[in-house]
């Protein structure tokens, strides 16, 4: 990927990517104004401009408006507002990139603001604080504003509710009007764009949407308060769910290109080979995660998150994590040129996996592109480190016995309270490791100086079914068979197992993983032969000798994940059940003593003859029967289908999901049509005109090897009863748009899903696993042949089938 950076007439700052081998665009406005720069008598109102723009604007109104022409148009669009910024985004077939450019713009220069749509999404934002007001990781971003004596705003509230908006909904309106002639000129902009396109035409498409904006209108820039810190540094927030320590530290002098550092720093702080920081907090049972976060960013200043989820409520637990992690600081400290480089490159090389959309917020307000000269990296890093010091720090235990008053901050009521820190003195240092060991750099990879010994192959071998590619690195995809689940317990536990050597295998310049994707526990190892070698039999050798640390590990996640399951945002939860129920995977918890034998499948892309024998060779040693007999894949039939999961939520939440009616090539393709002919009018119907809830979705989804369309509603105000019947309604009048569907509508449906299958992904890994998982599914995969051979006839058949309830549809509530 190449970057080139201009400034337009009107002033607008302008970012280019070029990504020659990029399978969509997408285009990214980033206002330097957020939530601290509201007026102080209209908390909320930057949450409510960023929420308002999309009802409208001059040029694109109804169905032409962003929002629905981009859901209809397969887009993924959202906006998220910062404390210093506002950022609006979407990302889209290539093809499609200036007719959604050309409404983004146009909805930022020239919003309608109408009456109907900010009353509407003022009650939108109130269900959603309603919301935040029981959601673990806002309230402990909130108890942050606790710590700080400036910025003042990081105290105030910024979500928004009824309550403060009012029932003036005029002056709502003038106050949004001021603020968008106050914000929205050239210069206070910046324009981030990235696809496969040149960088002429991109140039031409910035020039051309970019100059709507009027330049600036020299007011004065507002003031920004700098950090500071009050005097009290540690607090304790009282909370049910899983302790943590949050260890914050407000840094000065940051600027934009020094946040690179917090890419590089974020590389070490995430390391999870032998030796880690993270690898010796889970050897002594003291915290399985930890995360960076940077919850506020302005032009000079930053504050920087170190977050541990604790295995112990104690007190005395979180002052050792934050012993050893200072004595992580010190080594850290020492590091020199070559490992700043290595942990650059993983960095640099986990930024390129990300969507286009994804690095686009990532270089505008998230961990950025390390693309820097080594001398400005070098700055920022040594800047950063001189300020991780018990002087910037202040710290935040969440723990959930202790007795502690409410104090209102950022409008959450919240159980916080100072206390006396005690720090560990007696830490005893374990012994860190900084890689490389014995590595060697070449210009475009990491290559080990010696030659890494084969291991001792079984004669055994299995059946491995090769694909061929122009990927000289092998990609080994392995993941349990339909019909053959395994349960979230023992894939919390393999994961926990495995983490080690996935780390290592970074290092190496392979990639592995075990992850769940769409409801399938997946292995994905890829990199050279003789690095993917090493890793299948350590991996191997791990699997059939599993440490009880590892699987005392895997057990507190899994323990975790079953609480989040209850805690988190409703929806989600019934998302995160959906899978489960699919593939026939028993809710009951799985107390299995041992690995349970299940049925595997495995598949090789890419390398060549000598890896397939090689990894067929290993794979026979792997508990479990893999690609033991021909794949058939036999559709799970529930003996039921609704499914009620209990959540701390409020809200009532529905998830309706509807596998095809028949499987086949040619429904596949059907589905998908209705999907896009769905998803707009649901949002429009249960969201905007009926206002039913703030969580309103339709689309087609793959879930556990089925296919099908998704509804999803959140809401505060109808019941689970109430929005089934909603959905269900929808879904009964979708008829008279069937019938009625002109033929050109329907040609350019199907064109447009012919040419989503010319689309390739780059990423080797991730084209290998699309195509395991829809070889591995109960329908065929999409093909040229079915969406040719659909004809609006057959759409028709299949929607009645679908709106006849021919195939059970799962219902999910809570």
């Amino acid at each position: 990927m190449m970057q080139q950076r201009l400034t337009l007439a009107n002033g607008l700052r302008v970012i280019l990517n070029h990504d020659p081998q990029a399978s969509r665009s997408a285009v990214l406005f980033n206002l330097a104004a957020g939530s601290h720069h509201e007026p102080k008598q209209w908390p909320g109102l930057a949450h409510l401009f960023e929420h308002v723009v999309f009802s409208g604007s001059r040029g694109y109104q109804g169905e032409q408006r962003l929002m629905s022409w981009a859901q209809a148009e397969g887009a993924r669009l959202n906006a998220t507002t910062l404390p210093t910024s506002t950022a609006w985004f979407f990302d889209i077939t290539a093809a499609r990139l200036a007719d959604g450019f050309a409404r983004l713009a146009d909805m930022l220069a020239f919003p309608l603001l109408s009456l109907d749509a900010i009353s509407q999404e003022t009650a939108v934002i109130d269900a959603e604080f309603r919301m935040l007001s029981t959601d673990s990781d806002t309230l402990y971003e909130a108890a942050l504003g606790v710590a700080f004596e400036s910025p003042q705003a990081l105290a105030h509230f910024h979500v928004g509710n009824l309550a403060y908006f009012g029932q003036d909904i005029q002056a709502l309106q003038q106050a949004l009007r001021d603020y968008h002639q106050r914000f929205f000129h050239a210069d206070n902009l910046t324009l981030w764009l990235s696809g496969p396109q040149s960088f002429k035409e991109l140039t031409a498409l910035a020039e051309q949407y970019g100059s709507v904006f009027p330049a600036s209108d020299k007011s004065l820039p507002p003031v920004v308060e700098p950090l500071r810190l009050k005097n009290q540094r540690a607090f304790v927030l009282q909370q049910s769910d899983n302790s943590r320590l949050h260890l914050t530290f407000a840094l000065k002098n940051t600027h934009p290109q020094g946040r690179q550092s917090f890419s590089l720093l974020r590389q070490f702080f995430s390391d999870e080979a032998e030796k880690s920081l993270l690898a010796i907090l889970r050897t002594l049972g003291l915290c399985d995660t930890l995360n960076l976060m940077v919850p506020y960013c302005s032009k000079k200043d930053a504050i920087v998150t170190f977050e541990f989820m604790l295995n112990n409520a104690l007190q005395s637990c979180a002052a050792q994590v934050e012993g050893l992690f200072f004595h992580w600081l010190q080594a850290l400290s020492q590091v020199g040129e070559l490992n700043l480089n290595h942990y650059a490159m993983l960095a640099q090389k986990a930024f390129n996996r990300l969507t286009p959309v994804d690095r686009l917020r990532a270089d505008a307000f998230g961990f950025p592109s390390i693309t820097e000269c080594k001398n400005d990296l070098l700055t920022g890093w040594n800047n950063l480190l001189s300020q991780l010091n018990t002087e910037n720090l202040t710290r935040l235990w969440v723990a959930p016995v202790i007795n502690a008053g409410l104090q209102t901050v950022q409008g959450f009521d919240l159980p916080l309270q100072p206390i006396t820190w005690l720090a560990d003195s007696n830490i005893n240092a374990p012994e860190l490791f900084f890689y490389p060991q014995d590595i060697n750099f070449s210009a475009n990879n990491i290559i080990p100086n010696n030659n890494i010994a084969t291991p001792r192959l079984p004669e055994k071998l299995v059946i491995l079914p090769y694909q061929t590619g122009d990927n000289d690195e092998g990609v080994l995809i392995l993941g349990p068979e339909l019909g053959h689940p395994l349960s979230l317990r023992w894939g919390y536990i393999l994961q926990a197992s495995l983490r080690a050597i996935i780390g290592h295998c970074a290092h190496l310049g392979g990639t592995l993983s075990f992850e769940n994707i769409q409801g399938r526990w997946l292995l994905q190892l890829s990199g050279r032969q003789q690095v993917m070698i090493n890793t299948l039999e350590a991996v191997i050798d791990r699997l059939n000798g599993l440490p009880e640390a590892q699987i005392a590990q895997g057990e507190r996640q899994f323990q975790q994940a079953k609480q989040r399951m209850q805690t988190d945002v409703a929806i989600r939860c019934l998302l995160k059940g959906l899978p489960r129920l699919l593939s026939g995977e028993s809710l009951e918890d799985d107390r299995s003593p041992s690995l349970p034998d299940i049925a595997w499948r495995a598949e090789l892309y890419g390398g060549d003859a000598i890896l397939q024998a090689r990894v067929s060779n290993l794979l026979s040693r792997f508990p479990g029967a893999i690609n033991a007999k021909a794949f058939s894949a036999r559709l799970h039939i529930p003996p039921m289908t609704k499914h009620t999961f209990s959540t701390t939520s409020k809200d009532a939440a529905v998830l309706l999901f509807c596998p095809l009616v028949e499987q086949t090539a040619v429904c596949h393709a059907a589905w998908r049509i209705l999907a896009s002919l769905f998803e707009p009018r649901f949002f429009q119907r249960l969201r905007v005109e009926q206002n039913i809830g703030y969580v309103v979705t339709c689309r087609f989804m793959p879930s556990a090897g089925e296919f099908g369309l998704l509804f999803a509603v959140q809401s505060p105000t109808h019941s689970v009863v109430q929005i089934i019947s909603e959905i269900r309604r929808f879904i009964g009048d979708m008829n008279e748009i069937i019938v009625d569907l002109p033929q050109r509508l329907f040609t350019e449906k199907c064109a447009d899903l012919l040419r989503s299958l010319e689309v390739k992904n780059s990423d080797s890994i991730e084209q290998a696993r699309e195509h395991w998982l829809s070889q591995h599914a109960y329908a065929p995969a999409l093909t040229a042949k079915a969406i040719s051979s659909l004809t609006q006839e057959q759409l028709m058949t299949f929607y009645q089938k679908l709106n006849q309830g021919v195939n059970p549809l799962w219902v999910l509530n809570n």
